[in-house]
């Protein structure tokens, strides 16, 4: 039978994996009444933002009162620092869905800039990714999840190419300068969007393998020795 803190943890992966869920489908809204024009569906995304906004409250408090309880070790305690990792990516990768969606007013005035980028296939490969890390945590897949920084190329390759059109098309058409620009925000949030994904896909390896593989190079420059290294803190202030 399992231990309390083993029911509390799997009631803890579940809430995370619900906010995961709420994530992707304000990121497909988002999307969806960015590349339609669609005002309505725009402002409904940004008003779901205070439900991810509460999810994320929600998650860390149920992480604070597990450590209160049983001050978990071991596999146990990593598995609540990757999910307070995880928990903020999450969010934060709400707030990019919300900025994405208020610049669906503004294609309004020059709806034929749409064609002049790549946002809905940038989207899919950014909402890939996001799918993907959630189902590398639910399975616990490493191979999966470090897969996933991969697929971050293919998405910064379709950002770069949205920003040299848009470049070109405000120099074509001088008129949508500002539509343009708002374009190159949203496109901008589908970018930022998938690094929140490769953050969560390195935070699963954390949690399968124990291994930090953020910052590779640095990692490297600076050896085990100093990655093993206590922390060193400040003495405490005295007057």
């Amino acid at each position: 039978m399992p231990t309390r803190l083993a029911r509390e943890i799997a009631e803890l992966r579940s809430r995370l994996l619900d906010m995961a869920t709420t994530v992707a489908e304000q990121f497909t809204d988002a999307v969806d009444a960015l590349l339609a024009h669609d005002v309505e569906k725009a402002e409904r995304v940004m008003e779901r933002d205070r439900e991810v906004d509460a999810l994320e409250l929600e998650v860390d408090k149920y992480c604070e009162r597990i450590l209160a309880r049983h001050q978990p070790v071991a596999t146990d305690l990593r598995t609540l620092l990757t999910v307070e990792k995880i928990n903020t990516d999450l969010e934060r990768i709400g707030d990019h869905c919300h900025n994405l969606a208020r610049n669906a007013e503004h294609v309004t005035e020059a709806p034929g800039i749409l064609d002049s980028v790549k946002i809905r296939e940038m989207s899919q490969a950014a909402r890939r990714m996001l799918d993907e890390a959630k189902q590398a945590f639910l399975d616990q897949d490493a191979d999966l999840a470090r897969s996933i920084p991969d697929l971050d190329d293919e998405v910064d390759r379709l950002h770069h190419e949205n920003f040299r059109a848009l470049v070109d098309y405000i120099q074509n058409h001088p008129e949508h300068a500002e539509v343009a620009a708002h374009l190159i925000t949203a496109s901008k949030a589908i970018e930022r969007i998938s690094d929140h994904s490769t953050n969560i896909a390195k935070g699963v390896v954390f949690l399968i393998e124990g291994i930090d593989i953020r910052h590779a190079s640095v990692q490297e420059e600076m050896g085990p020795e100093a990655l093993s290294s206590p922390v060193r803190r400040p003495p405490p202030y005295s007057e």
